[in-house]
């Protein structure tokens, strides 16, 4: 076998080399093979391979995935009386086996678009925050100023609802967060008006003209629709428009009179002091569905 010699090695290598050799119980040549076999075995080892891109975004989606089931489960969008384990929720947005729904959790496969649009039905959560991480788990949208488009949304269907739901306390107090349940095809669809007006006394002029506007716009434009008005007592102090399912929301709402009063031209607690005499025809403004008969 092969032997080296070594020269002019320094005594404090020699001396920690023949210390570490009493300590292993073996002699300080052999403690040179070992130290030396051990550094060849580190030359050797494969070097750690990087991630690739796929790999990490799978690993994301995955990690999003598993939250946008247990946001499901939490928020009780389904019966708790119906399963939801991974095969059932495999069957429930149709694949054959629950195999690939699996290996997407595991961050070992990608969905393909049309297994990703079959789970955002299913589960009515963002298509965007579960590619991408970005916005909210459950969409939601400004509406202030393009609310005609969600309230005229499939005008003619007699299959949805709308839910409207006013916060009261908390950061967002004042705020209309307004659910549109289309109820054949069970989707949800969520908006909030904040900016343009609120809920509540003391919106100033601009608030109460657009508030005026929006009550309007629904008397003449969806008298014919399912409007359900409601109070959301907020608990947590710190609404965040699209942590939870709209189902949730509802769920912990009370119904509430303001929209009929609004409808009538009445305050409902002293939102309109000082601009009632926008208010003055409202009662007499026919219901419709913004149509010429």
């Amino acid at each position: 076998m092969a032997r080296i010699n070594i020269r002019e090695l320094p005594d404090h290598i020699h001396q920690a080399i023949s210390e570490s050799a009493i300590k292993n119980n073996r002699s300080t040549e052999g403690e040179v093979r070992s130290i030396l076999q051990s550094y060849v075995s580190s030359l050797e080892a494969k070097p750690a391979v990087a991630e690739t891109y796929r790999q990490s975004w799978q690993k994301g989606f995955g990690y999003r995935l598993d939250q946008l089931f247990a946001c499901v489960r939490r928020d009780q969008v389904f019966p708790i009386t119906e399963p939801q384990s991974i095969a059932d929720i495999a069957r429930a947005i149709g694949e054959e086996s629950p195999a690939n729904l699996l290996d997407c959790l595991d961050g070992l496969s990608s969905p393909t678009f049309d297994m990703l649009d079959r789970i955002i039905g299913w589960s009515g959560g963002s298509h965007r925050w579960l590619l991408s991480g970005m916005g909210t788990v459950f969409p939601v949208e400004n509406i202030g100023n393009k609310y005609q488009d969600f309230f005229l949304y499939d005008r003619h269907s007699k299959n949805v609802t709308f839910h409207l739901l006013r916060i009261c306390g908390g950061r967002s107090d004042g705020m209309i967060l307004c659910v549109r349940h289309d109820i054949a095809k069970k989707i949800y669809a969520s908006g909030y008006i904040y900016e343009h007006f609120m809920l509540k006394e003391g919106m100033g002029s601009g608030g109460s003209g657009n508030l005026n506007r929006f009550i309007r716009f629904l008397k003449t434009n969806c008298g014919n629709r399912a409007l359900k008005a409601y109070n959301y007592e907020e608990t947590e102090m710190n609404t965040q428009q699209g942590a939870h399912h709209p189902l949730h929301y509802i769920r912990l709402a009370s119904q509430a009179d303001w929209l009929r009063k609004l409808f009538s031209g009445e305050d409902p607690a002293n939102w309109l002091a000082g601009y009632s005499p926008l208010w003055t025809d409202m009662d007499e403004l026919p219901f419709g569905n913004g149509e010429a008969e």
